[in-house]
């Protein structure tokens, strides 16, 4: 397994942790780099401090910070885009925004006019051949296939029409939690691969605009 920490990673997860944790001490926190077992609390917050590791530690503009509140389901979330100044803000019930601008799904229907996103994990194995090969279902029948390595971003993109879909077969709640929210609330559908419903705690995801993802989901091989 590649999975890299940085400096910064350990040291923002630090900042946005002890931020929270004076503002709201009986929540808990589950971040990607401290985690955290039994969570008991009814509020848990789901922090990334640096989605794209990889590329952050190779100079490659593309990561972003991630923070979520759950409390039975996704409340509230935040994204934050640091190279751009692309502030993500979205709750529950109250639609999706990007640096305060409200922002939509993409409206297109057929697969032949969409690009989509996805994610390679860090173990390979039977989920990154599942990957690979749902990739290669969708070469001649959509536009193209990106792979940013940045699913929180991809999320985004989903949320303000860039992308038409995301899949992904294995995320944390970490990765997914703010993201997920915001497709919603920009009008999207998420769920499962497999097309059951779908939290910041289920391990994959498919995303898209709503109009295409019964079409996508039956692309993608199943989980």
């Amino acid at each position: 397994m590649i999975d890299l920490v940085t400096d910064a990673d350990i040291s923002a997860e630090k900042k946005i942790s002890s931020i929270i944790s004076k503002s709201f001490p009986r929540d808990e926190i589950l971040g990607e780099e401290s985690g955290k077992k039994n969570l008991v609390a009814e509020r848990v917050w789901v922090v990334d401090p640096l989605d794209g590791t990889t590329n952050f530690a190779h100079k490659i503009p593309w990561f972003a910070v991630s923070i979520g509140l759950f409390e039975g389901e996704e409340k509230l979330g935040v994204i934050f885009d640091p190279l751009r100044k692309d502030l993500y803000t979205v709750e529950n019930g109250e639609g999706a925004f990007l640096n305060g601008k409200r922002i939509f799904v993409s409206k297109n229907s057929l697969l032949i006019d969409c690009v989509f996103a996805t994610g390679f994990p860090y173990e390979r194995g039977k989920i990154a051949q599942k990957t690979v090969r749902s990739i290669g279902n969708l070469v001649g029948v959509c536009q193209g296939v990106r792979r940013f390595g940045s699913a929180v971003l991809d999320l985004a993109l989903v949320a303000r029409g860039a992308f038409d879909g995301f899949f992904e077969y294995k995320l944390f709640p970490w990765d997914a939690g703010a993201g997920i929210l915001l497709a919603r609330e920009a009008g999207g559908k998420v769920t499962q691969i497999d097309g059951s419903t779908a939290n910041a705690f289920s391990t994959n995801f498919l995303a898209t605009n709503g109009l295409l993802h019964k079409k996508l989901m039956e692309s993608l091989e199943k989980p």
